[in-house]
């Protein structure tokens, strides 16, 4: 695992990047080991639903005998939540701008979550 300093600028850069409201860096389990959300967020109660998101795909694909998804969108009228898996033990959060290039956004949660990826 990288360096949390590394991981830090990693992340600022990523946020920058994609024009985030958030983003975050979760263990599979729901644990922050990263947060830059808005002031007054319960970044504990936002990780932990994120996993549980991912989590939720997963098991649903599985039962269909499906791979497991490679991320998950989540769609309101106002943001676009991306949240991808980051190697075997962690989950990159991005909350966007639904107008922004969704294109863009996507091959950067790729990337990031590739060089962030924690096994």
């Amino acid at each position: 695992m990288m360096a949390t300093g590394t991981a830090t600028a990693v992340l600022r850069d990523f946020k920058t990047r994609v024009s985030a409201v958030a983003t975050a860096l979760v263990s599979r389990d729901g644990v922050v080991l990263y947060a830059d959300v808005p002031t007054g967020a319960f970044v504990d109660t936002f990780a932990i639903m994120c996993a549980t998101v991912l989590g939720a795909a997963t098991a649903a694909n599985l039962e269909l005998r499906k791979a497991p998804p490679e991320f998950v969108a989540i769609e309101a009228n106002d943001s676009t939540t991306l949240i991808a898996g980051c190697g075997s033990k962690a989950l990159l959060v991005a909350m966007v701008d639904p107008t922004g290039d969704r294109t863009m956004v996507l091959r950067e949660v790729a990337k990031f979550a590739e060089l962030l990826a924690v096994n």
